[in-house]
Formats: structure tokens, C-alpha cells, sequence
């Protein structure tokens, strides 16, 4: 099992990335180096139309740009259901066969499939499908569970608001954990709000108290008001 800290620690880097599309791909070379896939493709999703775009797809760390792959996502019932549920959905061989439109062309060679939501809030606004996986290796819901959890985080990443410091001391998703904090809301309310898990809030907590050299979380909160992050 995947710790959630691990993937935190890597999406804060890529968080700190300059370029939007040097994110993307460091997300992807992140979800093939965390997760037993050997191939991984973006897309964007938009509910209007229930259009899917795609941006770009990594085999073996090598990029190709996918921006001609456009399809109404409601024709993909393997897709549709992972957007429905916002969970992470592993398909294999007559599952795979018989979810799979016949207006969809699909490689002979390709018995499995994954696709895990993006997720920014409550709404889904892109997906990573992989078809290429380890050897043996079974997704079962703990592993599933990780990848959901995983694309909450992601979501935060490429949809995250930002502060005006030249030096940001925080991610942005630390400091929009620790903002809520500073105003009074529970770890309960922020993981709604966020529309991410209790214990990765406390993750968040921990990793901003480290970087504060604080205490405790009322003294990180104190630090950001010091230090003029917070106002």
C-alpha cells in the first residue's frame, strides 16, 4: 500500500514547478513511478457535452502529444462509470469486452484497463487511463482506494489557488489547509470543502508544521500571520 505521504511529498514538488505543462508530465512520470502501470494518458473531461480531450500519454517516460483524441465520453461506459462515482475503476478482459462501445476501437493486445477521475472539489475535470500494467498485479480496492485518493491531490495540483510571495514557503494546498485552519474550521470541514480525506488534512498539517518549524498547528498559524503569509 501506497502511504499517502509519499504521493503529498512528490505532488508538493510538482506543485512548485513553474510550467503548467511541465506539471502535467511530472504528474504522469509520478503516477507510473507510485503505481504498477506502465503506460499512462491525460485527458481533459468537461461535463458540457460530457467531452473528453486528450492532452498527452507517457510509455516507458517517452511523451506523445494526444491533442487530436476528442469522443463524447458517454459512448465509453468504462469512462462514465469511474466519472459517475469519482472513484478509480479497473477492468479486465469479458468486463472490459463487454463495457467497451463497438463505435470504440480497441488494440487486441489490451486486456486490462484503468481509469482514475481527476477530481477538484466535488467536480471530475480530467482522467489518466492506462492499459499496460506490471506483471500479476491485482487492483483491489485498497489499491483503488490509493488512486482515488491520488486524483483528489492531483486535482488540487493543477486547479490549486495561489498566494502573492515570491518565496512560498508552503504549497498551495498546505496553505489553503492552514488558511481554513486560521479561521476556525474543523479537520472534518476542511476535508469537505476540499473534497479530500480527513487524514490526508492531517498530512497537509504535519507537512506545514515541519516547514514552520512550529509546534504545533496553532503555532504554525501564528507563524503564517508573523510572517506575513497570512493577513
Amino acid at each position: 500500500m501506497i502511504e499517502t505521504s509519499t504521493f503529498l511529498e512528490k505532488l508538493s514538488e510538482i506543485e512548485n514547478i513553474d510550467s503548467h505543462e511541465k506539471q502535467i508530465i511530472a504528474v504522469l512520470e509520478t503516477y507510473i513511478d507510485l503505481f504498477p502501470v506502465l503506460d499512462a494518458s491525460l485527458c481533459r473531461y468537461s461535463p458540457i457535452g460530457y467531452l473528453g480531450e486528450g492532452i498527452i500519454s507517457m510509455q516507458q517516460h517517452e511523451i506523445k502529444y494526444i491533442h487530436d483524441l476528442r469522443y463524447d465520453v458517454r459512448t465509453l461506459p468504462t469512462i462514465m462509470a469511474a466519472i459517475n462515482q469519482k472513484q478509480a475503476k479497473f477492468y479486465r478482459d469479458r468486463e472490459l469486452f463487454e463495457k467497451t462501445s463497438s463505435n470504440y476501437v480497441i488494440d487486441s493486445k489490451i486486456t486490462s484497463f484503468l481509469i482514475t477521475p481527476i477530481l477538484s472539489g466535488p467536480s471530475v475535470i480530467g482522467f489518466i487511463y492506462s492499459e499496460r500494467f506490471e506483471k500479476d498485479v491485482e487492483f483491489n480496492e485498497e489499491l483503488l482506494s490509493c488512486l482515488t485518493e491520488f486524483s483528489k491531490q492531483v486535482g488540487l495540483v493543477l486547479q490549486a489557488s495561489t498566494y502573492n510571495k515570491d518565496d512560498k514557503l508552503l504549497s498551495n494546498r498546505e496553505f489553503e489547509v492552514m488558511k481554513k485552519i486560521s479561521l476556525g474550521q474543523t479537520t472534518k470541514e476542511i476535508a469537505y470543502s476540499l473534497g479530500i480525506s480527513e487524514l490526508t488534512v492531517k498530512q497537509y498539517v504535519k507537512l506545514a508544521i515541519k516547514k514552520l518549524d512550529a509546534s504545533n498547528r496553532v503555532h504554525a498559524v501564528a507563524e503564517l500571520f508573523r510572517k506575513g503569509i497570512l493577513s
